[in-house]
């Protein structure tokens, strides 16, 4: 398993974690004012995000410093950019259905978690597409 696809391994346990943990918690009331425990809750999982994945990352630059410091190849690029290409119509289909939500009586705060939710979505397809087409030898 290269460094690379380590990294993506961290970056989709992270982010799937982390997700899931704010979305359980979440009150989902269409209350249009937001509580402090929200946006409390909200700026705690960012900081654990962070935390994870400098913590996961350092131990991974620990254990193989010069494959962390290698310049990644053309493979490498072309597997991160194939990822994207995916992950960039995630985010767009599911930015829109949040917004789209506001004719079902949904207020800002409502269509802000919709978005935040198809972020963390987009982005675990990026890191998922990364660690299949490492492991498909693309």
């Amino acid at each position: 398993m290269t460094f690379h696809e380590k990294s993506a391994w961290i970056s989709l346990l992270a982010i799937a974690l982390v997700t899931t943990a704010y979305f359980l918690h979440l009150p989902w009331t269409l209350d249009p004012d937001p509580e402090p425990r929200r946006v409390h809750a909200f700026f705690l999982c960012l900081l654990a995000l962070v935390v994870i994945e400098v913590a996961g990352h350092l131990v991974l630059f620990l254990r193989a410093p010069q494959e962390a410091r290698a310049a990644r190849d053309e493979r490498e690029r072309m597997i991160n950019l194939q990822s994207l290409r995916f992950a960039a119509y995630v985010y767009a289909v599911g930015s829109l259905l949040a917004v789209a939500t506001i004719h079902l009586g949904a207020n800002a705060i409502a269509i802000a978690n919709g978005v935040v939710l198809a972020l963390a979505l987009a982005e675990m397809v990026n890191y998922g597409a990364r660690i299949l087409y490492h492991r498909r030898g693309v």
